[in-house]
């Protein structure tokens, strides 16, 4: 039998290869080996069959799936098939070895043998707990970085959940944005969408308590610009926040969010909108975006 693997050709996991195993499910869903919760996902998205060949098919009806910039509900693969999957891109290999390599090391097993793409993401870079935190509201970040070309590529701190403090990272924030050499529209892109997460945070999350801090990792690849922000709040249903405003218009969206003390529907709507992905951790409090430094042409 042939093997396989699916290489990420987008996103911050761009480069890296996971292996294909019969019956692979991708999507939002509980029960896919791949997830995360996406507005372009269903629960059940697409599964891959794995026998003399490889075959990719939908798992869900109105699930869309492209092959080769083709709409297709079942196809037969090949090597160096590009297929589209919601928010990922992927890149058909066959016959790699070395399974599980992901920046040339095994990944670790899993007792449940699933794989969250926020997982992923954080394994394809540095760890959380291996990056240093800065203390916003005790270190000028503005000086240091200035003075430190490698901060403004790769830096984490922490923020009392504050106006003012919220307010001075979003300044810092645009500095690091409009000195990495991303267009115009995308710093107001990735502006727009950090202001509306860590207002969430503040808001929701925290319920303006003060006492409560956030931290963000910001992160420079080259390509895309990232920013994790976590909160220390209990988290909330972003599966089902994410899915009203599919199944609803974005202003009833909102106002029954609104109502409920929760994140609105318009909010959700614009930051799908102008980011490249949006990934929450299963609890809600952590989220990441990315945003590409440069406008993509759109076809036709």
């Amino acid at each position: 039998m042939h093997s396989f693997q699916l290489e990420f050709v987008n996103t911050a996991m761009r480069g890296k290869t996971i292996p294909v195993k019969d019956g692979l499910l991708i999507g939002s869903g509980p029960e896919c080996r791949i997830r995360a919760a996406h507005p372009d996902l269903h629960p059940a998205h697409a599964r891959f069959l794995l026998d003399t060949n490889l075959v990719v098919e939908t798992a869900a009806p109105g699930a869309s799936i492209d092959v080769n910039g083709r709409a297709v509900v079942r196809a037969e693969l090949r090597h160096r098939d590009e297929i589209v999957i919601g928010p990922l891109r992927l890149r058909v290999l066959e016959g790699v070895t070395g399974a599980h390599t992901i920046s040339g090391s095994r990944i670790p097993a899993r007792t449940s043998g699933v794989m969250h793409l926020d997982q992923l993401l954080s394994e394809a870079g540095i760890k959380p707990e291996a990056q240093e935190i800065f203390d916003f509201a005790k270190e000028d970040l503005f000086y240091r970085s200035g003075k430190e070309p490698a901060l403004r590529e790769r830096i984490a701190f922490i923020i009392p959940s504050r106006d003012k403090y919220i307010d001075q990272a979003q300044v810092f924030l645009t500095r690091l944005v409009k000195g990495s050499g991303a267009d115009e529209v995308q710093i107001d892109n990735f502006m727009t969408c950090a202001k509306e997460l860590v207002l969430n945070a503040h808001r929701h999350g925290h319920k303006y308590d003060e006492a409560k801090r956030i931290i963000m990792r910001y992160r420079d690849d080259g390509e895309c610009l990232s920013l994790v922000i976590e909160d220390e709040g209990p988290g909330f249903d972003h599966r089902s926040a994410i899915g009203s405003v599919q199944a609803k218009d974005a202003a009833t969206a909102a106002r029954e969010r609104y109502l409920a003390g929760g994140f609105g529907g318009l909010g959700f709507q614009l930051i799908t909108k102008l980011s490249k992905t949006l990934v929450y951790n299963d609890k809600g409090n952590v989220v990441t975006f990315t945003v590409s430094k440069k406008e993509e042409e759109s076809e036709g």
